[in-house]
């Protein structure tokens, strides 16, 4: 499984989308999924460009299944913009840590680990998979925290809003029910056939467990992102536009004249850490963007070095004292407050009959 970092790969990547095919089969892991995810997380693309060139081909109710998943996205960065928190599971059953056979991709279930090991090598793992992951975390007694960290650190598309926030939902934490899978389900969507495994049981029975025997052993580990070195970088006089790993957009002020920087927080990744392949990944992608330098620090220590103007696009995770900041493309961008549940977000949008539900 591979994910080019070359612009026009990329979007040769989103011309070949079936939205229908995408309706029907997305839940398997061997459905026609899109693969565009690292490049959505990055902000080398947005959900509006892909809506576009989709739509060139098919219809919009073609494309309704394939709009409702970009707007999950969606829903998950206005909760974080609505600060929204992230909530932890309470009581005494739950620990901190994360299940040793989860870090070797031991835990019998077939389908998992296949996908652990997945992931460790490419960097993704299909959605349906991350819920069967979290679920079993879940239902194994361990606080979300660290095995959310630990996916986040190996996701090529790890975003801070859909990875921690999905995991609160297949926690119940935010719906108010808890995500259970058993082994028939995984056994029809990863084209498996096991028997006799801790998730051969009936959805009743699997509600009420409190502990799995084979995920007992755990460890309390800790993430660290190896940074670039740092270099020096010149700086004239234009205003400066500011990147990061949420923002790597070659088409952002293409072809005006300013000073372009990919800034690496130390503090960012000290919170949110990625592994050495993301990091490879984040800085091939940055490639994209004509004259881009590196810099290895912190935005007061760059605002304080050059006197410049300073530009950057919106995201919670970020923030830019003094600099001037500019929206992100939205497929829904008047439909900014908190919302309790997607079911409603996505009906005060029906609501305000957006082009794509137009029929």
């Amino acid at each position: 499984m591979e994910f080019p970092t070359d612009y026009n790969k990329i979007i040769e990547r989103i011309t070949a989308i079936n939205p229908v095919a995408y309706a029907q089969t997305r839940n398997y892991t061997t459905g026609s999924v899109s693969m565009l995810s690292p490049y959505l997380s990055r902000g080398v693309i947005s959900s509006n460009e892909v809506y576009s060139i989709i739509r060139t081909k098919y219809k919009a109710d073609q494309c309704e299944t394939f709009v409702k998943e970009l707007l999950w996205r969606e829903y998950f960065q206005r909760l974080l913009q609505n600060n929204v928190s992230y909530i932890s599971p309470t009581g005494l059953k739950y620990k901190e840590g994360i299940p040793d056979a989860l870090l070797h991709a031991a835990t019998g279930i077939r389908a998992i680990d296949y996908a652990i090991s997945s992931l460790y090598t490419t960097g993704y793992m299909h959605n349906h998979v991350r819920m069967y992951t979290a679920s079993v975390c879940n239902m194994s007694g361990y606080r979300y925290n660290i095995p959310a960290q630990w996916m986040y650190y190996h996701l090529l598309d790890g975003d801070v809003a859909s990875n921690y926030f999905s995991w609160q939902w297949v926690y119940g934490l935010l719906n108010g029910k808890r995500y259970i899978a058993n082994q028939d389900n995984i056994n029809r969507f990863c084209s498996t056939v096991q028997k006799d495994t801790f998730l051969d049981y009936p959805y009743e029975v699997l509600q009420n467990i409190e502990g799995i025997e084979e995920l007992n052993q755990y460890s309390n580990i800790t993430f660290t992102t190896l940074l670039p070195e740092t270099k020096n970088i010149e700086i004239d006089s234009k205003p400066v536009l500011i990147y990061n790993s949420y923002n790597l957009d070659p088409k952002w002020h293409v072809n005006e004249n300013f000073n372009r920087v990919l800034l690496l927080e130390p503090s960012h990744f000290k919170t949110y850490p990625v592994s050495e392949k993301v990091m490879n990944f984040i800085l091939q992608l940055a490639s994209n963007i004509s004259g881009i330098q590196i810099y290895i620090g912190e935005y007061d220590n760059l605002k304080n070095k050059f006197p410049n103007i300073f530009i950057a696009k919106e995201h919670p995770i970020f923030k830019y004292k003094g600099a001037e900041i500019e929206p992100r493309e939205w497929l829904a961008e008047e439909i900014t407050g908190y919302f309790a549940s997607y079911s409603k977000y996505l009906k005060t949008i029906k609501k305000n009959d957006y082009e794509y539900f137009r029929f």
